[in-house]
C-alpha cells in the first residue's frame, strides 16, 4: 500500500523513540508525531507491523507473535543506533508497547501510550459479532465512520478497511491474555494518554492500565478529544508538547 512505509529518521542522538502503529494501520499514522520528536533532536523508527500495509490476506496469515517479533527486531534495529530507548504506542501499538515494556531490557527507559485498549465500546457486540461472522465469513467490512471518517482523512492514514475476523480474535486475545494479566510486571517510567470522549476504545481502560501498572513513575494524562487517535486533532500541540516533556524527563 502506498504511504505504508516505514518510517527512519537518524539524528545521531543518544536516544531513540520506537513508535509503534495501531491494529490495521501504518506507520503514516504516527508521521506527525515522528517528525515533531525528530525535530527536537530524537532519533526515531516506525516500523511496519507484520500483516500490516499489505493487504488485509496478509493480516490473516499472521499471528500475534509476529507481531511482537516485529517489535522485538523493530527495537534492536533502532538500539545500533542509540543508547536508550523509549517506546510509544497507538492504540493496539500501546498494547505491544507493554509487552516489550514486560522484558528485562536494561536500555528501555520508559513508555508512552495513547489510546491503548483495555474495553472497547460494544465490545460485548464486537465479541457476538465475531463469533457470528466467524461462521460464514472470512472478513470483517469496517462500517464508514471507522476508515472515513475526519480524522483519517486529516492525515491521510494509510489502513484497512476490511479486518480478517481471524485477525481480530488474535487482537481480542492479545489484550485478554498478554495486557491485562502483565500490566504489574511493567516497572518503566509511563505516560497514560487518553481522549475523554474516545469513540472506539473506553477511557476508563486508561485509568485501569493506570491503577495496575507496576511502574513508581506514572501519570494518566487526560486530552479533551472526542477521536481515538489524540494526535490528530486542535489538541496536538497539547499532547506533543506532553510527550516531549516526558520524554526530556526520563532521558
Amino acid at each position: 500500500m502506498k504511504g505504508a512505509e516505514p518510517i527512519f529518521i537518524d539524528k545521531k542522538s543518544t536516544v531513540g523513540i520506537l513508535m509503534l502503529h495501531g491494529f490495521t494501520s501504518t506507520p503514516c499514522q504516527l508521521k506527525e508525531l515522528a517528525d515533531f520528536l525528530s525535530d527536537k533532536g530524537f532519533t526515531i523508527y516506525v516500523p511496519l507491523l507484520a500483516g500490516h500495509g499489505t493487504s488485509p490476506k496478509d493480516l490473516m496469515n499472521t499471528t500475534p507473535e509476529d507481531w511482537t517479533n516485529s517489535v522485538i527486531n523493530a527495537y534492536l534495529l533502532l538500539k545500533q543506533k542509540v543508547e536508550k530507548v523509549v517506546v510509544v504506542g497507538s492504540s493496539f501499538g500501546g498494547n505491544l508497547a507493554f509487552w516489550l515494556a514486560q522484558k528485562t531490557i536494561n536500555d528501555l527507559v520508559g513508555v508512552i501510550s495513547f489510546g491503548a485498549p483495555i474495553f472497547l465500546r460494544f465490545q460485548w457486540f464486537i465479541i457476538l459479532r465475531y463469533y457470528l461472522y466467524g461462521r460464514f465469513k472470512t472478513y470483517y467490512h469496517k462500517p464508514p465512520w471507522a476508515c472515513q471518517n475526519d480524522e483519517i482523512k486529516e492525515v491521510n492514514e494509510v489502513l484497512y478497511s476490511d479486518i480478517p475476523i481471524k485477525s481480530l480474535k488474535h487482537f481480542l486475545d492479545f489484550i485478554k491474555n498478554e495486557t491485562i494479566p502483565n500490566l504489574s510486571k511493567i516497572k518503566l517510567p509511563i505516560l497514560i494518554n487518553h481522549a475523554k470522549a474516545d469513540p472506539l476504545v473506553l477511557p476508563k481502560g486508561a485509568r485501569y492500565i493506570y491503577d495496575h501498572i507496576g511502574s513508581d513513575i506514572k501519570e494518566l494524562y487526560w486530552l479533551n478529544s472526542y477521536r481515538h487517535t489524540t494526535i490528530n486533532d486542535k489538541v496536538r500541540d497539547e499532547f506533543f508538547a506532553k510527550v516531549y516533556q516526558f520524554i526530556k524527563t526520563i532521558t
